[in-house]
């Protein structure tokens, strides 16, 4: 048997996959553990695993990663260029630095066989390469190949020079890049639906993971005393300055329609919730979506894989990050529909979520990409290609 070490960031969009697959790997009899910047609950842990987090080595820098999670809901403010800078400039690399003497220390200590790194979570890469141990790069959201060389000269030039520079800085002195694996990359959707027709071989596309351990009760009685459509809606887990006005819009357009809205956000933003809303802070998210019709999200993609795995319809409202990606993805594919936050009018969005309920196209076109991810395999696809870097690495 071996040693997994997943080295995921404080994010648990991005966390929440690695669970699923560590869980795969806990039930296969392997060692697991994962290594963060910030703890998770207990209970969202699975069974036999183990999540470290080594905060004497950032205790002094407390201050800075409080900042750098605040700094996340200036999003929806920033043009695409100030966005692009938050995350690498100002996010990802800085946590990056931060981590890395304790993830050092992590692994000093586990003595992994494989190292897997989130692929914003350089760190993982980085002290893996340096102490000769393999290591995968995991992606949770379908990769946006528009910024390069050709399409997008300037913004390619910058993040290679801060890519390079951010190596030197921590002791890696090569001529290529080495944060993420070019030996695999898990990706967490089709290949069909990221719209990549010709991916580099070590691209591996096993679609969404299920499995995530969720213990959260839920008011299910209430919810099974409605006859009507089922409109479940979530904004994530950051994005919390925009949350009270972008729920106060779905009650203005939802209020008096005939539809029990299942928002997964604190009741607390709200002072009095129209009677056909469900509110409930957290959700036990996979178990709800059996019981919707459509779902209404910015475009995180574990909400967006659950909708399309229940083969429920999608209105996405792109706010900022990798959301627009996304929501163009769900409207190629036609799994759903998109409206940006800025431009979202109350008219055309009611009129827009009764298209999605009634029309059948958009139930068809989520069923295929549906079809599309099952095909991809899931856990045993991704645990087995783990499983399969463990073995090359011994035999070598």
């Amino acid at each position: 048997m071996a040693k997994f070490l997943f080295v995921v960031p404080p994010f648990f969009g991005h966390v929440s996959p690695t669970l699923s697959v560590g869980a795969t790997l806990l039930e296969r009899g392997h060692e697991v553990q994962w290594v963060s910047l910030l703890k998770i609950k207990e209970d969202q842990v699975p069974a036999g695993g183990k999540f470290v987090v080594p905060s004497s080595y950032w205790n002094n820098h407390k201050k800075q990663i409080d900042d750098i999670l605040k700094k996340q809901d200036n999003g929806p403010l920033l043009s695409g260029a100030e966005t692009w800078k938050l995350a690498l400039e100002e996010t990802y690399i800085p946590f990056c630095k931060i981590m890395h003497d304790g993830v050092n220390a992590v692994i000093d200590d586990f003595k992994p066989d494989l190292i897997i790194s989130d692929c914003i979570t350089f760190v993982g890469g980085i002290c893996a390469y340096k102490k000769g141990i393999p290591y995968v790069t995991t992606t949770p959201v379908p990769p946006d190949l528009g910024a390069n060389a050709i399409n997008s000269p300037k913004i390619w030039e910058w993040q290679q020079q801060l890519m390079f520079n951010l190596q030197k800085d921590l002791d890696v002195h090569t001529n290529e890049l080495i944060f993420h694996s070019k030996q695999l990359n898990i990706v967490f959707t089709s290949q069909y639906f990221a719209a990549i027709k010709d991916s580099e071989s070590h691209m591996q596309f096993v679609g969404p993971v299920k499995g995530r351990p969720n213990k959260v009760g839920f008011d299910w009685q209430k919810l099974e005393n409605s006859n009507r459509p089922r409109v479940f809606v979530s904004l994530g887990t950051l994005l919390e300055n925009i949350r009270k006005e972008f729920f106060e819009k779905l009650i203005e357009a939802f209020k008096d329609e005939p539809l029990t809205i299942v928002a997964a956000t604190d009741p607390a933003i709200i002072e009095s919730w129209p009677s056909n809303f469900i509110v409930q802070g957290f959700v036990p998210q996979t178990k709800v979506m059996e019981k919707m019709d459509i779902v209404i999200c910015h475009g995180g993609f574990n909400t967006v894989n659950d909708a399309i795995l229940n083969e429920l319809p999608l209105l996405i409202t792109p706010i900022a990050y990798d959301h627009f990606h996304t929501a163009d993805l769900v409207e190629k594919s036609g799994c759903g529909r998109k409206i940006r936050y800025k431009r979202m009018r109350l008219d055309e969005l009611k009129k827009t979520v009764w298209d999605l309920i009634e029309q059948p196209t958009y139930k068809r076109g989520v069923a295929y990409v549906n079809k599309t991810f099952r095909e991809a395999g899931g856990n045993d696809k991704a645990a087995s290609l783990l499983e399969e870097m463990t073995h090359n690495a011994i035999a070598v």
